[in-house]
């Protein structure tokens, strides 16, 4: 009998879902299942009090890490992808490559923001780990109104969409 214990690999080793207790692959970071974050980290209830801390651009939206006073980006495109760069690209995007997109569980095409008449509507482009918009789970490719102040999760990254709904308007 051998006493040795043998290796484990990522193709042996099942994560458990902490809402509907069934099985996911070693990498996923959402269940396959139900949609809940498999990341126990990032999936602690409760919100930090930002309020006062994120400024609304004149023009444009602004993105914001949550929990934090760090700027993203300002994005003024009628339409604009978040995601991670991939060379060749020509669309308007904003690139989660840093910090740690890849790990992070964001698609190169993850969600598209499109500015309307009364705000934005955020659209999941069929992301391989989902995108939320304050907690929900986005159905993909159908438009979500975004509310100014509203956080989107793409994977396990969370920002804060802020805009000045008079400066939307042409």
């Amino acid at each position: 009998m051998n006493n040795q214990s043998p290796s484990i690999g990522t193709q042996s080793f099942t994560k458990f879902c902490p809402s509907c207790k069934l099985g996911n692959n070693a990498n996923s970071v959402v269940c396959a299942h139900c949609g809940r974050s498999l990341d126990l980290f990032f999936a602690r209830p409760g919100k930090i009090n930002m309020e006062g801390r994120y400024a609304a651009p004149a023009k444009g939206l602004a993105l914001y890490f949550e929990g934090s006073a760090v700027q993203v980006a300002i994005a003024t495109d009628e339409e604009f992808v978040l995601g991670r760069k991939v060379e060749g690209d020509v669309e308007a995007l904003i690139d989660f490559t840093y910090p740690n997109g890849f790990a992070m569980g964001i698609s190169r095409r993850h969600a598209m923001i499109c500015s309307k008449e009364n705000g934005y509507v955020i659209i999941d482009l069929n992301s391989s780990n989902g995108t939320w918009l304050d907690g929900k789970i986005l159905p993909p490719r159908q438009p979500i109104q975004l509310p100014s102040g509203g956080t989107i999760q793409l994977g396990r990254l969370k920002v804060v969409a802020i805009y000045n709904s008079s400066g939307n308007e042409e």
